[in-house]
């Protein structure tokens, strides 16, 4: 029999936060009690911790959800509608160069989760990305693309706590070598991955921005060393600059010199 990990205060509320989507509107107390079937003095409890937290706010008509998971729908809602503005611009990339992919967001702790991938139809290999599956950040084009883009003080604070780990012989490792390397994308406006995760692969990528300017995803294209060029074919970079400028703007930015 598996372990049991669950909490039963956090189920309650749980419980609660499902009545208020079960009921669709303001819930008072009775109400909350009613369709959770917690006593009074358990579900006060719950609900003033929710409103401590911002997940929950007192109305006239009761109580209803607060900003918290307002801003935390947001972000969910951000990445599924990058992934479908995003679909036809990563076809048309990937139809246009015959090469694989990746659209990448970042986690909490600044993993790369990849959020899309289109394979090529040319052979290329075992390629160990897969949609759902997470990467570090300093070894993948995806990453650094984003990374460059974040407040340096960030990025030194996640080197102090988790290292520059070698992945591949050609994995960056040394702190000032790699804020280099974030400066150089910034630049160029574009990220080189140079078999720095995976040996015999290659990757051009490049950051993708909301409509408040900011870097919130990355795309790239892999390509087997057999079929790279150093440094990378002009077109193949203007290829991914264009779709990351297009996915851009289809998420609402404006180019105004960013």
């Amino acid at each position: 029999m598996g372990r049991d990990y669950s909490i039963q205060s956090l189920q309650r509320g749980m419980q609660v936060l499902d009545a208020f989507l079960e009921a669709r509107r303001p819930l008072h107390l009775e109400e909350i009690c009613t369709l959770t079937g917690l006593p009074k003095s358990t579900a006060f409890r719950i609900v003033i911790n929710l409103l401590q937290g911002q997940y929950l706010v007192e109305m006239d008509e009761g109580y209803w959800l607060g900003l918290k998971l307002l801003r935390m729908g947001a972000l969910v809602q951000e990445k599924l509608d990058l992934k479908q503005q995003a679909r036809p611009f990563l076809e048309k990339l990937r139809d246009r160069v015959n090469e694989t992919v990746h659209l990448g967001v970042f986690d909490a702790d600044l993993r790369v989760v990849y959020v899309d991938k289109l394979a090529s139809l040319q052979a290329i290999g075992v390629m160990m990305s897969q949609v759902g599956l997470t990467a570090p950040m300093h070894c993948t084009g995806l990453g650094k693309a984003m990374a460059a883009f974040r407040p340096e003080e960030e990025i030194r604070r996640w080197i102090a706590a988790h290292g520059l780990q070698p992945v591949t012989r050609h994995t960056i490792t040394g702190e000032s070598a790699f804020l280099e390397e974030l400066g150089r994308i910034r630049r160029q406006g574009y990220a080189v991955d140079n078999g720095e995760l995976e040996e015999g692969v290659r990757c051009v990528a490049a950051p993708i921005r909301n409509d408040a300017g900011q870097v919130i995803a990355a795309v790239s294209v892999s390509v087997p060393e057999s079929r790279w060029s150093s440094p990378p074919d002009p077109t193949l970079v203007q290829a991914v600059l264009t779709t990351a400028r297009q996915i851009s703007e289809a998420m609402g930015w404006e180019n105004s010199g960013q």
